[in-house]
């Protein structure tokens, strides 16, 4: 049999395009224009300037327990808005013998309070550790709270996560959300992951016990999957690899069909039971089931149109014309300005893959 030991594995491959991505991106900003006295004064500036002013509080929501040891603080939006202080990022809480666990403090220092005001209504525990599933804000920007009133905690995620937020995608989320929010998020501030995981992992707190997974190329190459280890409920945090009635941003060659699809089957195969909570929208033990159907039906969908020569336009009107997508697009936020950019995607991957 031939070895295949130099086969590139394209995990890997994948990876590695990115890693480039993001550190063309960070270059384009040049060593010499960071050391000029005018960028090291104005940055001082902005620095004091960003630590006087402060976005307002975020309403309290109330916590929701899920199982035994396990709590939501469900965002009832999926996308940020002035109304909803750009809270719509489902923060998820275990209470362990030994502290609380913070999964994906949500998108600003004022959000990352009111989860600490909800957290002490349920435990006077202090929060021991934090964990960010993937490099988008919204999963990170709450870490600031964390770090003010529990200073030096662990904040876990992949080592390429934290590099991401430090260094390439971090402020282009400080402004995002500002600008998304009316500046409802001001004041928060770069504080990225500072403890480092990969899929293998466990975590230990005592009674506590969390396993994490990284299947590769989803919503984004560096995807975190976390179980709750002999949780009665059996419940699984999963990020964004699976939302609930949203479509999730995949450009910039961050996401994925083809991959995201290997990733649900294998999710599929390891954990095919689980109680499901998402980033976004509702948990439930049927999210597994119809995020693949879903991913199946645009690709699918959008593979056959390319491969009869159709156009990127028809391959978006044959998606939307599916029964399965019309009846999705009933129950789903912002559909119409969504699902021609998740065909396009799909398009172009079955073009390539058909190439």
């Amino acid at each position: 049999m031939p070895s295949h030991s130099n086969q590139p594995n394209p995990a890997h491959t994948v990876q590695d395009k990115v890693r480039r991505d993001l550190m063309k991106r960070l270059l384009g900003i040049t060593a010499v224009s960071l050391m000029t006295p005018e960028f090291l004064t104005q940055a001082a500036l902005a620095d004091t300037a960003a630590k006087k002013l402060m976005g307002p509080p975020v309403p309290d929501v109330k916590p929701t327990q899920m199982s035994d040891n396990v709590y939501l603080i469900k965002a009832h939006d999926k996308f940020p808005s002035p109304q909803n202080f750009g809270f719509f990022t489902n923060i998820m809480f275990i209470v362990s013998n030994k502290g609380v666990i913070v999964l994906d403090p949500s998108a600003s220092i004022q959000i990352g309070r009111m989860a600490i005001r909800m957290i002490k209504t349920v435990t006077n525990k202090p929060v021991i550790a934090v964990i960010n599933t993937h490099y988008h804000g919204d999963h990170w920007m709450g870490n600031q709270a964390f770090q003010e009133a529990f200073p030096g905690i662990p904040m876990y995620s992949m080592k390429e996560t934290a590099e991401a937020v430090q260094h390439v995608l971090g402020e282009e989320w400080i402004k995002m959300l500002l600008r998304t929010t009316d500046n409802a998020t001001e004041g928060t501030q770069i504080v990225p992951p500072n403890a480092f995981v990969k899929g293998g992992d466990t975590l230990d707190f005592d009674n506590v016990t969390l396993k994490i997974y990284h299947f590769g190329q989803c919503h984004t190459p560096y995807d975190l999957v976390v179980e709750v280890v002999n949780d009665p409920k059996g419940i699984v945090h999963v990020g964004d690899v699976m939302m609930d009635h949203r479509l999730a941003g995949m450009g910039d060659g961050e996401g994925s069909f083809i991959n995201g699809l290997k990733v649900l089957h294998k999710i599929k195969e390891v954990m095919p039971t689980k109680f499901f909570i998402p980033g976004h929208g509702n948990p439930g033990n049927n999210l597994l089931d119809e995020e693949i159907a879903l991913f199946e039906a645009v690709y699918n969908t959008a593979n056959t149109a390319q491969a009869a020569n159709k156009s990127m336009e028809e391959a978006t009107r044959m998606v939307k014309a599916l029964p399965f997508m019309q009846a999705y697009a009933n129950t789903t936020p912002d559909y119409e300005n969504s699902v021609g950019h998740w065909t396009s995607i799909a398009y172009l991957e079955a073009q390539q893959a058909n190439f």
